[in-house]
């Protein structure tokens, strides 16, 4: 600063300020520090991207939709199932969809956050096209293109713990998937959560759910989820986090709202962005949308966000 001038006004100004800070009453900083934090972020699964069914327009119209909310959100957790798919199809085609979904994604006007979804493998299906000798088969894409480098990975935020799982097991001795967190995992998991103060409160976001009362409030009482439906060893990991502060799973995987509040921790499902893979509201009652989570110090409330979007008429 090399003007005499401006830099007496700027060194009052700043001799002001301090002398403002100083003459403020104690109590009002007191209650200033005591203000609890606040933050919101959006959670969007199963979007299943894919050319067919005007799926591009309705998952920017989506992102509209994001942007527009006020407060914003700070940030996008998506859920899972980005594309449709990379199970049971040719690498060009999991190329295509991993390309329309990173130029869709440039339409945010925050950071996301992915997670993995069954859909989102490559060659992991009876029925694939790609072998496992492809130098692509399996989790390499979703890690290059969508996640960073990982598949699995954690952040702070606000006081808040966020953790995204890879609930994406294969059955053994077969390609096809199923709900399951691999040893690796767990001992990473486990690491993770040890450094985390027991007071912070923790997230958890998973495609494939750890519970869910889906399959019997649809199909009747006797049914029972299937392996592909909810994480194996969800239980053994419920109860080796008793003693930490998880408040919150998100879950996604069967595109149904559902939310199991159990002792301190809920198991909230978003519906899906596609709502039943862009065909209309899955089951005719669980319209297009996304989860939309408001923090106030170590609380939050969470509410659904219809977006508006009419299936393409086939």
């Amino acid at each position: 600063m090399n003007d005499p001038i401006a830099r007496r006004n700027f060194l009052k100004l700043g001799a002001a300020a301090t002398a403002s800070i100083a003459a403020a009453p104690s109590g009002l900083l007191a209650a200033e520090e005591a203000t609890p934090r606040k933050f919101r972020f959006a959670h969007l699964t199963d979007i299943h991207l894919q050319p067919e069914l005007d799926a591009e327009r309705g998952f920017r119209q989506c992102i509209a939709h994001v942007n527009e909310l006020r407060p914003r959100p700070d940030f996008v957790i998506t859920g899972g199932d980005l594309l449709m798919d990379a199970l049971e199809v040719d690498k060009a085609r999991t190329l295509k969809l991993w390309k329309m979904y990173e130029e869709c994604c440039r339409d945010f006007e925050m950071p996301v956050y992915n997670t993995i979804g069954n859909h989102d493998i490559v060659g992991w299906s009876s029925k694939a096209l790609v072998t496992p000798d492809d130098m692509d088969y399996g989790k390499k894409l979703f890690a290059e293109r969508a996640g960073r480098g990982k598949v699995y990975t954690s952040f702070d935020f606000q006081g808040w713990h966020f953790v995204l799982l890879d609930s994406i097991g294969q059955q053994p001795g077969k390609p096809d998937y199923m709900g399951l967190l691999d040893d690796e995992q767990i001992a990473w998991l486990q690491a993770d959560v040890d450094q985390v103060a027991p007071t912070t409160p923790i997230v958890f976001v998973t495609h494939i759910p750890f519970y869910t009362a889906y399959i019997t409030m649809a199909q009747g009482p006797n049914k029972l989820p299937g392996e592909k439906t909810m994480v194996a060893n969800a239980h053994t990991l419920r109860k080796g986090l008793l003693k930490k502060n998880l408040r919150l799973v998100l879950q996604g995987h069967v595109h149904v709202r559902e939310r199991i509040d159990y002792g301190r921790i809920s198991y909230i499902q978003s519906g899906a962005v596609s709502g039943q893979w862009w065909k209309g509201p899955t089951i005719g009652e669980h319209p297009e949308g996304y989860g939309v989570i408001d923090v106030t110090g170590d609380e939050f409330e969470y509410g659904y966000e219809a977006y508006g979007w009419k299936a393409v008429k086939t």
